[in-house]
């Protein structure tokens, strides 16, 4: 169900992308429907990260895990966007089009074009920001994602893009800070929480980490990487049955991750504390970009 943020109406041909995180070729593009719902049925299991977007409204990234037999169900309220002429909203249309064709200089010029005649619509820096990014040029990107967050200071998606480019980068402090706007103003997304908790971890701020992935699992429950972090975290703060807990229910959800054989190496070492602490100070998060 997706609705006007403002007045709770119901948002019809609001456009769905669901893009499955184990492959991109499980891809799927839906409507919404005259009461703003839509459906997809025979999903892979898994997580998918769906963009939602509708003329006239921010667009809005969210993660949703899919389960096997189960029925997952997202609620969505968009937020209106500044009203624009006509004639830019002819270049919006323009610029997805030709972002969905993968024709990303096409992209930039667009929305470049979209900028001279209204140089204030965050917009427009966004889906410019997103043409530059899947163009390779991430510096010029990071740019246009931090004037469309400048412009639009709720506008969530540049804030998240802005932190995932940084993370890549290992700037990590940097990419903290841009993760931290995007939860305070009501981010829901499972991955900008594992990212901004990954980050912490490379810093060695842990205690704040294991708060994000903390409320992460407060989001989705079955967010196997999570608990793999906490196993981790509590190894290095000396919790061995807590370490041991997170471990074991990390293989259990997900025995396929590729870091289970780990994982079990290291429950194997936890009789043994110092050697234990020891590999989980070691250990390295990694990053979901999805």
């Amino acid at each position: 169900m997706i609705k006007d943020s403002t007045t709770g109406v119901p948002l019809t041909e609001v456009k769905i992308t669901l893009v499955s995180s184990v492959s991109e070729a499980l891809k799927y593009e839906l409507h919404s429907d005259k009461k703003g719902s839509f459906y997809k049925s025979g999903l892979t299991p898994g997580i998918y990260k769906a963009l939602i977007e509708k003329e006239g409204y921010l667009p809005l990234g969210v993660s949703i895990r899919v389960k096997l037999d189960d029925t997952a169900n997202l609620e969505i309220q968009l937020d209106q966007a500044q009203s624009t002429p006509s004639d830019s909203m002819e270049l919006i249309r323009k610029g997805l089009k030709l972002l969905e064709a993968g024709k990303y200089e096409e992209v930039i010029t667009n929305f470049a074009e979209a900028i001279s005649l209204d140089p204030s619509n965050p917009i427009f820096y966004y889906y410019r920001a997103v043409g530059l990014e899947r163009n390779g040029n991430t510096e010029k990107a990071l740019e246009d994602y931090q004037k469309a967050a400048e412009l639009k200071p709720n506008f969530i998606m540049p804030l998240s893009r802005a932190g995932i480019i940084l993370g890549k980068r290992g700037d990590f402090e940097k990419a903290i800070e841009f993760y931290r706007k995007a939860v305070d103003l009501g981010d829901k997304d499972p991955s900008t929480y594992y990212n901004y908790g990954v980050c912490l971890v490379n810093l060695g701020r842990s205690p704040e980490a294991q708060a994000i992935f903390e409320k992460l699992l407060n989001l989705d429950p079955f967010y196997s990487d999570a608990y793999y972090q906490l196993g981790i975290i509590y190894i290095g703060l000396g919790e061995t049955s807590k370490a041991k807990e997170h471990l074991l229910k990390f293989i259990e959800i997900d025995p396929e991750n590729k870091n289970v054989p780990l994982a079990k190496e290291i429950l194997k070492t936890l009789n043994e504390p110092f050697l234990g602490r020891a590999l989980g100070a070691s250990q390295k998060a990694r990053i979901h970009f999805l």
